[in-house]
């Protein structure tokens, strides 16, 4: 979820028994209504956040009991205690598109959860390395030698040009 989704959640928009957020048109930046659906760990941290009478933000200023606006030395001050440097809030998107697609989680389903609609945007946060070219060669070969010897054709022993 971009930063200001993650501010402006209220808890009439999470379900954490069915483990989903529901965010409306106008609480996205695409105003595309989205469903988050939450890993365990969120749904643990969410369940364990506390609830304040007076309000339904999910994330509440305990001065104002208000959403939080800005949050940055909050976060400054987390990142520190667990020894980040150089992170920004901004930089956990980033993360979250280049590890789902890692771990074979099709592209089009990254770009859906995140709410990129275009392919330009989502390529400027899926970040390729060399260990990933490396990885998809093994895959390739893996995938030959898993063939070999079935009803496919390998390429490799194609003869002609």
């Amino acid at each position: 979820m971009r930063l200001r989704e993650v501010l402006g959640l209220r808890w009439s928009q999470v379900n954490i028994k069915l483990g989903v957020i529901k965010l409306s048109a106008e609480d996205t930046m695409t105003e595309e209504p989205r469903t988050v659906f939450l890993t365990s760990r969120v749904r643990e941290a969410l369940d364990g956040q506390p609830r304040h009478i007076k309000s339904d933000w999910v994330f509440t200023n305990p001065e104002t009991e208000e959403a939080w606006k800005d949050i940055r030395k909050v976060f400054r001050r987390a990142c520190k205690a667990v020894k980040l440097t150089g992170v920004w809030f901004h930089d956990l998107r980033r993360s979250f598109v280049t590890n789902a697609r890692r771990r074979g989680v099709p592209e089009s389903v990254v770009m859906r959860m995140s709410g990129h609609r275009t392919r330009a945007v989502f390529d400027r946060y899926n970040i390729v390395e060399e260990d990933d070219l490396r990885d998809a060669v093994k895959r390739i070969e893996a995938g030959i030698a898993k063939n070999s010897g079935g009803s496919g054709q390998d390429l490799d022993k194609v003869k002609g040009g």
